[in-house]
């Protein structure tokens, strides 16, 4: 049976299969930044004495003038300590290698689900190499290399804001308790945005994998399918079901007491937008058709 009697007479067939989202990649990438976290919350807890001891001297001089310049060139040096040992720390846990690994659980779930969705529309068996060819293979190091420098920018973030907390709780004449639980807040939202990254990378290239497959396979068009849980927005979960193009991704939106529908100004396709899990049907086209199938098929 041909792949046109698919379509039994009509333009186009959408696809029986839902796409699975790649789960287990969320998940190795969550555990490698909540790894990568902890190493610089040991850093920080092994270099804290040292910034707490020359906090205390600062607040007992009475000299302010002096003592804030004494604080910073401490803290300064502490930082700078703490920077270099996760500098070396990363190398020893082959940060780069992990994500590389990441990036192929997503790869291969991106083709199998691809193959599963064309499968299920024609009943053909797409030629999966093609799937890794080197457009193909620009994506995921693109995306490798943005993920290794957002999950860097980790410490980089945290070690500044460790600064300003330190240098503004003496101009304000802070206790050291309140100082401390400032720095323990400010390590939460590291761990939590750690979190967040992970999530947002391995949609991001879901998304992308899952676009430029369709595309290159002439699908102008997909079904929304969101993952229909708590966690989805309220605007995805309308979007669910519905038929979109390619070329013209609807914009989000919310809602609120005071002001009712309110749009974000953000226009995204499944996935791209932040930390989104919903994924994109395939809407076939006859006319439009064009798959590197498996052996001798039309």
């Amino acid at each position: 049976m041909s792949a046109k009697s698919k379509f039994k007479g009509k333009k186009k067939i959408v696809s029986r299969a839902v796409p699975k989202y790649p789960d287990s990649a969320e998940r190795e990438l969550r555990r490698i930044s909540r790894s990568y976290v902890r190493l610089l919350n040991k850093s920080m807890k092994d270099h804290m004495p040292e910034i707490m001891s020359a906090y205390k001297n600062a607040m007992r001089n009475d000299s302010r003038y002096d003592s804030i310049f004494d604080l910073r060139d401490k803290v300064n040096s502490e930082i700078m300590k703490m920077a270099a040992e996760l500098e070396e720390a990363l190398e020893m846990f082959g940060l780069e290698d992990a994500i590389e690994r990441i990036s192929r659980i997503a790869q291969r779930n991106s083709i199998k689900e691809w193959k599963r969705a064309v499968k299920a529309a024609f009943g053909l068996d797409i030629f999966e190499d093609y799937y890794k060819g080197e457009t193909y293979e620009q994506a995921v190091r693109a995306w490798v290399a943005d993920s290794i420098s957002k999950i860097k920018s980790i410490p980089t973030e945290t070690l500044g804001r460790l600064q300003e907390i330190i240098l503004n709780g003496y101009r304000e004449g802070r206790l050291i308790r309140d100082l401390k639980k400032e720095i323990q807040e400010n390590y939460n939202v590291s761990k939590h945005h750690a979190e967040m990254i992970a999530r947002d990378q391995v949609s991001t290239l879901n998304s992308e994998l899952t676009q430029m497959q369709q595309r290159d396979a002439g699908v102008r068009q997909y079904k929304w399918s969101s993952s229909r849980d708590s966690r989805v927005r309220e605007s995805h979960a309308e979007f669910d079901g519905q038929i979109f193009s390619w070329d013209d991704p609807p914009e989000g939106w919310y809602t609120t007491k005071s002001r009712g529908i309110v749009y974000t100004g953000r226009k995204c396709h499944p996935g791209e937008d932040y930390c989104c899990r919903c994924v994109a049907i395939p809407v076939f086209e006859w006319q439009t058709l064009d798959l590197p199938v498996e052996g001798k098929n039309d």
